[in-house]
């Protein structure tokens, strides 16, 4: 037995000894969900010319039924039920299981009564049971190669009976011997199935569509038709495809074509900042080029009551990773990336050297040693992450305070870079350090004195 399919809703598998399809529902979901598979099978079957369809699931037939939605039972009705129709299948088996066998409803199986022959199996290996013991039952080749007018004849009816008359006197002729087990009831009811096949005309319509099917012109192994079909219920997969192709074409062109960064500014805290003043500053005033410019609203510690934004932690270290010139923090939330930050102390001499005392007197040097910021982060850890590691040795961590940040609390002066203070408790600031893997370390010094002087 070949397992053909086997995803998380479905799985198919062929069996050639008995030319069957086994369709095996794990989950019901309307739409895509439901017809892709049934798709699937119906392929299946064409493509094997299976007999036989056995369907089963992890539900009741008939809480499956029910939770079919009207939409998905009309595509049935117009869609499935033709194409199998059209197809090699005869017999179709409900795997419906011991408790449910002789209670189950039939409304399931009434979508395709019509037009095949419907069982009902207690498990997958009793219909396939059933198949083998029904290949015993055979109708003759005398049979099975009837014309019409002959298979009319044998059912007692005259030439010109119309559907509904042939429909009628096969379920009177094959009510009794449906009840009947024995091998000669079955040979009976094999044989008046295959001639009121012959005397319907479906067995005639199946093989003119089928001649008809291979005279038609075919590519990669579909006529149009088939393909028009098969599109129609997959088109969304080749429609992500598309936008995929196009994001990755994107994506090379930006890395082979556009220029890298020549300069960048991130924001990583609990503020706001939808102005374009920093990438106008580096390109109009500074010169650079094709600068990178990222905010993230971080809210750390989340001592505030403050809802945090979705993958925060995520979007800031993408946008650590991309080597930032400066990275501007709030007072709260920048000794949690004390492991990213340089020592400043050559920058506050140049700010010294070339900042009014006015100005100077607006920054406000930020000194922290690893002790110090180890024994912060393992606090929130305790508060916020009681699940994670906290290392209680801080005499392992360098007690030596280090200038790593400029503070300013100018609220001016923070407008005017269009930062907005989210925080409810903290008064406005603003933090600026160097990456301590910056792109240049003179650029970075250059671009927070010029930025400084430029809003003090």
């Amino acid at each position: 037995m070949d397992n053909l399919y086997d995803s998380e809703a479905f799985t198919l598998k062929y069996d050639e000894e008995t030319r069957s399809c086994i369709f095996s529902l794990k989950s019901y979901g309307d739409r895509d969900g439901f017809r892709t598979p049934m798709m699937h099978a119906v392929e299946i079957i064409r493509k094997y010319k299976c007999s036989n369809l056995i369907i089963t699931d992890d539900l009741t037939t008939s809480d499956l039924h029910m939770k079919i939605n009207e939409v998905d039972l009309k595509w049935v009705k117009r869609i499935i039920i033709p194409k199998l129709a059209e197809s090699s299948c005869e017999n179709i088996y409900y795997v419906v299981g011991k408790d449910t066998e002789e209670s189950a409803d039939d409304a399931l199986s009434g979508l395709f009564s019509g037009k095949f022959k419907t069982f009902k199996a207690v498990s997958e290996e009793a219909a396939l049971t059933a198949i083998k013991s029904q290949g015993e039952d055979e109708v003759s080749s005398e049979v099975s190669n009837m014309t019409k007018a002959e298979a009319l004849e044998y059912m007692g009816l005259p030439l010109n009976a119309n559907d509904f008359a042939i429909d009628e006197k096969f379920w009177v002729l094959s009510k009794n011997l449906r009840s009947d087990s024995s091998p000669e009831g079955r040979k009976k009811l094999s044989i008046l199935s295959a001639v009121y096949d012959i005397a319907s005309g479906r067995r005639d319509e199946r093989v003119m569509k089928e001649e008809q099917r291979e005279q038609e012109k075919k590519f990669l192994g579909k006529t149009g038709d088939e393909w028009r079909t098969y599109f129609s219920y997959t088109w969304y997969k080749y429609l992500i495809g598309i936008i995929l192709i196009f994001l990755a074409g994107n994506l090379i062109h930006t890395i082979v074509t556009r220029p890298g960064y020549d300069s960048g500014i991130i924001s990583i805290g609990h503020f706001s900042n939808e102005s374009d003043y920093m990438e106008r500053f580096l390109t109009t005033r500074l010169g650079f080029e094709n600068p990178m410019i990222g905010v993230v609203d971080m809210v750390v510690p989340n001592d505030q009551d403050q809802s945090p934004s979705a993958y925060a932690d995520q979007s800031a270290a993408t946008l650590i990773l991309s080597c930032p010139n400066v990275i501007v923090y709030d007072e709260a939330t920048m000794p949690y990336y004390f492991s990213n930050l340089s020592d400043l102390s050559s920058l506050y001499s140049l700010l010294r050297d070339n900042l009014t005392a006015e100005q100077l007197r607006k920054i406000e040097p930020v000194f922290m040693s690893e002790r110090e910021a180890r024994h912060i982060l393992d606090d929130y850890e305790r508060q916020f992450g009681a699940e994670l590691a906290v290392d209680d040795n801080l005499q392992m961590y360098d007690d030596t305070s280090v200038l790593v940040g400029l503070k300013i609390t100018d609220p001016d002066a923070i407008r005017s870079l269009g930062y907005e203070n989210l925080w409810p408790e903290y008064d406005a600031s603003l933090v600026f350090t160097i990456y301590s893997q910056s792109m240049d370390f003179s650029d970075s010094e250059f671009i927070i004195m010029e930025l400084l002087k430029s809003v003090l």
